[in-house]
């Protein structure tokens, strides 16, 4: 019997609803906009594998790869926001380059203009060749890139509940990625279908979003 369309719709739903609670809690507020933004784009991506396995159109392939390439460049804009930092918007345009390039080259390049595969559990992926080992060195220097960022933010935060915040962030991007890359080195097989893995491992960030939330909220912490 094959899950992956449940758990996928499923999936969209936990991180549509939380998409809306994190944004309505204080829409004003820079970090709580990254979060909910975060959390709607890992929510499109299940739906997009939700319509992979009930369709099988390729435009859905597309468009689920297209969104796993923004979410790097979304944790290095999570992780500035934490630390306060505010870049000039030529920097923003060089972060988000590599998400526009993959996103264009999933669109014109053939081997996603076939429609991955609803297996059990995960989405399988069609082998993308040079440009999916590219697309990995992406994702690992921009991950790395994250963690490091929320820790200089952690060093140098001015109170300790910045701190805690950046501390948080920097657990998330370890809940989201580390037990995707034990999957892949336990079970290899897998690396076909690394984007569904990673993504289902969203949910994990997801809610510890939750909790970074009421942490700022309960010491009322304000990004503006």
């Amino acid at each position: 019997m094959c899950f992956a369309p449940y758990v996928s719709l499923s999936t969209f739903v936990i991180e549509f609803l939380l998409a809306i609670f994190f944004l309505l809690r204080n829409p004003k507020d820079k970090l709580n906009r990254i979060i909910a933004l975060l959390s709607f784009l890992l929510g499109i991506y299940q739906l997009n594998e939700f319509l992979i396995c009930i369709t099988q159109l390729p435009v859905f392939t597309i468009l689920a790869m297209s969104t796993t390439a923004i979410l790097p460049a979304l944790a290095i804009s999570y992780a500035l926001i934490a630390w306060r930092k505010k870049l000039r918007f030529y920097w923003y345009v060089l972060i988000y380059l590599p998400a526009i390039f993959f996103i264009v080259m999933f669109s014109v390049m053939n081997f996603y203009h076939i429609s991955a595969q609803c297996m059990s559990v995960f989405i399988q992926y069609p082998d993308s060749g040079l440009i999916g080992r590219f697309f990995g060195s992406y994702y690992l220097i921009y991950i790395v890139g994250a963690v490091v960022l929320f820790h200089l933010s952690s060093d140098n935060a001015k109170n300790v509940h910045d701190k805690r915040i950046s501390q948080l962030g920097m657990i998330g991007m370890f809940i989201f990625t580390i037990p995707t890359f034990i999957f892949l080195i336990y079970l290899p097989s897998l690396k076909i279908q690394f984007a569904s893995v990673l993504c289902e491992f969203g949910l994990l960030l997801a809610i510890e979003l939750i909790f970074l939330l009421e942490y700022k909220n309960k010491h009322k912490i304000k990004y503006n």
